[in-house]
This record gives C-alpha cells, structure tokens and sequence, in this order.
C-alpha cells in the first residue's frame, strides 16, 4: 500500500458527503477525510457490505484498526475468526474497493516533536488572556480543523441557527477563506466519546468541532456534521481505515495492502515555541491551509 502526498486539484461541480475519523500513534496525531460523490454512497455502502460477508462477518460488524489489529482485541469483537493477516486483507479490500468510486482523501497531522505545551487565547474587550494546557485530544482537534477549512456546506447552515451546547467556551473557530471548497452534503465524525478538558468542563470532541464556522462568498456557516444519535453510516470505517493506515505510514511502518495506491492531500501542523498564540496580532499558522484561508477565534463579548 501507498499513500502519495499531493496538492489536490479539488473538482468544483461535484458534490460529497465526507467522513472523518482521527489516529494517534507513537509519532503523532492525524486526522483523516474521505469524501466521497454524493452519487456513489448507495453503491459504496453496498460494497462494504458485500465485502464484510465474503470475510464471513455481519454487514453491520464495526471495523476499527486499532481493535482489527490488536490480537486480543480482535479475539473480543465480531472478527474473533479472523487472522492477523486476514485482518490486513479486510482493510485492504475496503480501500481498494471503495477507490473505484473516485474518493479524496485529506489528512492534517502534527508530529509529537513539534507537540506544543500549551495555547494561548489573547482577550478581547477587556477581557484577560486565557491559556491552558494542550493534549492530543486538542491536536487532533486542530488537525480537523485544518483539513475541514477546505469545505463548503452544500447549503448554507447559519451559525445562529445551531443551538451551542451551554458549556461550550465562549468563543469559536472561524475560517475565512477567499477560494471556493469542496462542496460537502453531509459530514460524519467518528470521535463521539472523545472528550476535550476545557478547564474544569470536560466537553464532547465533537460538540467542538460541529462549532467550526466557514466565511466564504455565500456568507458564515457551520458545516453539515451529522448528529451522533443517527445510526453510524457504514462508510465511516475507511476514514477509520485511512488515518490509521496513513500515521502507520509516515512511521515507516506501511499496512500490508497489497495493490493499493492512494493520492492524499496533506496538510502539516507546525508550531513555534511551547505556546500557540490565538488572537491579537497571532498569525494562526498552525491553522492555515495550502488554500489561502484565515482562521480566528470568533466571540461577541471576547473570551471568557
């Protein structure tokens, strides 16, 4: 298998739904989108489907690498008859398979030698700065924001529209951006019991990161995440697949999947320093994507 870094070209008349899931390895955080044509999700599920039968599993058995490829994990979930190699193969032909749908994949990562300690949001209005200690799950929170700065709701999602959880803080991440992105239709994410400690508050990853807004020519707008309580749309599982694989990768470590060749467009995460700066005069470089676009942090009354 071969993952192969590219700045994508992204077709401006198609329209997707995208599916998200995130990695952590030895080597850093990744956090990965397959988009696939609107068109071809019917027929997509289809094939995962028929691919998890033909390895003599249930059509709705969950496929997770980290649980696929652990012996003793694996011999507790619904693939307890499958072999290690075997394992391989199932995540191989799910890739290869649903490849022939014409997907695009993106992935954002940060490697854990440039893992900051800690960020800095600078006050508004007279408000003191806030700062705070950064983990993985905030990482990974950054890396998603980095790649889903490159979409555009299929339709317009107004910030003021989406009821924010109470305990969310009292600021958010706003993206603007003067080119056009991938038009998505809908927006799945695979973190549902990740939590992000926020000071005392511990909140839900993805009540983060649905607070992403998008400024483009159409306007604000937040991007058409799926709600957690819906069924999980089988197709999660090649970004599950995707992330995983590709942090395998960058650690020198490729997935055994034979025939499988993949162009990716990557996004690094960087840092300066042991402190990311957010606000004032900060450049937000680990936010800015190859797709000339400009991120603060969006709050009427200033950080709190």
């Amino acid at each position: 298998m071969e993952f192969i870094p590219r700045r994508l070209q992204f077709p401006l008349n198609e329209t997707y739904w995208a599916f998200g899931d995130g990695s952590e390895t030895a080597g850093g955080v990744f956090y990965g989108l397959v988009l696939l044509p609107e068109s071809s999700i019917a027929q997509a599920e289809t094939v995962i489907k028929h691919i998890k039968r033909s390895y003599g599993g249930n059509e709705d058995a969950p496929v997770h690498c980290r649980e696929l490829f652990n012996d003793k994990a694996r011999k507790k979930s619904a693939w307890s008859h499958l072999t290690h190699n075997q394992a391989f193969s199932l995540c191989g032909d799910i890739l290869r398979e649903t490849a022939r749908f014409s997907p695009k994949h993106l992935i954002g990562y940060m490697l854990r030698e440039s893992y900051p300690k800690r960020m800095r949001l600078v006050g508004k209005n007279g408000h003191p700065d806030l700062v705070h200690a950064v983990d993985s799950k905030w990482l990974t929170l950054w890396a998603y924001f980095r790649i889903a700065a490159l979409l555009d709701p299929a339709e317009i999602i107004k910030p003021a529209d989406v009821p924010r959880p109470q305990n969310c803080p009292g600021w958010q991440i706003l993206i603007r951006r003067t080119e056009r992105g991938m038009r998505v239709r809908k927006l799945f994410l695979d973190r549902e019991q990740t939590k992000v400690r926020w000071f005392s508050k511990t909140l839900q990853w993805t009540s983060m990161a649905k607070d992403l807004v998008i400024e483009g020519p159409s306007g604000k707008s937040n991007l058409p995440v799926q709600p957690s309580s819906l069924d999980k749309n089988p197709l999660i599982e090649v970004a599950d697949i995707f992330a995983y694989s590709f942090g395998r990768q960058l650690l020198k470590e490729p997935m055994p999947y034979p025939n499988v060749v993949t162009e990716v467009h990557v996004e690094v995460l960087s840092r300066s320093g042991d402190e990311l700066v957010f606000g004032g005069k900060a450049r937000y470089s680990l936010l800015h994507t190859s797709h000339n676009n400009d991120c603060s942090f969006d709050s009427a009354d200033g950080l709190r």
